[in-house]
């Protein structure tokens, strides 16, 4: 079974013990990446694992289980996965599990505060047009713990990481910061930000909705376009080019923005988005959006992160 370890989440850590209501500048932490031994325990393979998407702890999501064991769960691998993601773990024998103890093989990475992954589509079986290919970090909160981030009309929800994506392939590769918000009626809104798609020199514009993820998507670009999202001035910009070496993004929302994008979505889909007032969205969790879609055409995907933020400000 699963160990969970429960990730440090402050939920009212605020500058001169005063809330956002009294109109004094603060800040409340929310999330912050945890340091952590090894990947072992830190693995949800969908489709295998039981019990739901893990809430409250710092996990890698395998959207498909593993074609080369009986469990369907990832193995030890000890190949220098490092040479692709750009991130080197001091043990490779408790920080990587992969498809197979092979060189090449597709491999998640944990250890510290940094996580990586690298995907190979000849991993996985060709049967469909468009499949999509994913290991992803994510952090859920635990039921009755989800913040409200837009409660009060100062507030601006921040986060930052560092990221390197050293080696893409296919035209369908990208990476994406995935905030998921729900409304009481259960609708899902994916605030996408974002930060790299292979080959494109600019990122767009755009909603849409997820069947598979059953969520209605706000696609930010991180650069100069601040209809849904800002960048700070010591963040990196949305990108078509694979990079070596960490790279610094930040961003933040403020309750206008997140107005903006709902009202966006809610003109889109009349009948499904209904709910425009910001205070009744919760942040159900964070997850770096890394994947593919291949077949026909083959495809491949690394990178690696460290330093995963969420914080509010007013």
């Amino acid at each position: 079974m699963r160990s969970r370890r429960v990730v440090l989440v402050v939920l009212a850590v605020i500058t001169g013990g005063t809330s956002a209501s009294a109109g004094i500048a603060g800040t409340t932490n929310l999330f912050e990446q945890p340091l952590e031994s090894g990947i072992a325990s830190h693995v949800y393979v969908a489709h295998v694992d039981q019990g739901g998407l893990p809430t409250g702890s710092w996990d890698l999501v395998v959207l498909q289980k593993d074609p080369f064991t009986s469990t369907g769960r990832l193995v030890p691998t000890s190949w220098n996965v490092g040479a692709k993601t750009g991130f080197v773990p001091s043990s490779p024998s408790t920080a990587q599990l992969g498809f197979r103890n092979q060189i090449g093989t597709s491999t998640a990475q944990m250890e510290g505060d940094t996580v990586g992954a690298y995907l190979d589509s000849k991993d996985l079986p060709t049967t469909l047009s468009r499949q999509k290919m994913m290991i992803t970090p994510q952090y859920r909160f635990p039921a009755g713990a989800t913040p409200v981030p837009f409660a009060h009309s100062t507030s601006v929800l921040n986060a930052e990481m560092d990221l390197q994506v050293p080696f893409a392939v296919g035209r369908d590769t990208y990476v994406n910061a995935d905030l998921l918000f729900v409304d009481p009626n259960g609708v899902r809104i994916s605030y996408n930000v974002k930060l790299f798609r292979n080959g494109a020199h600019a990122a767009t514009l755009g909603s849409s909705y997820n069947e598979i993820d059953n969520a209605y998507m706000i696609n930010c670009p991180l650069g100069t376009d601040t209809h849904f999202v800002t960048r700070a001035s010591t963040s990196g910009s949305s990108t078509g080019a694979t990079w070596v070496g960490w790279r610094h993004f930040q961003w933040s929302i403020d309750q206008a923005q997140f107005v903006a994008a709902i009202n966006r979505l809610a003109a889109q889909y009349p009948d499904k988005v209904r709910i425009t007032d910001p205070t009744q969205y919760v942040l159900a969790g964070i997850h770096l959006n890394a994947e593919f879609h291949y077949s026909p055409d083959p495809a491949e995907l690394s990178w690696s992160m460290r330093g995963m933020k969420l914080w509010l400000s007013w």
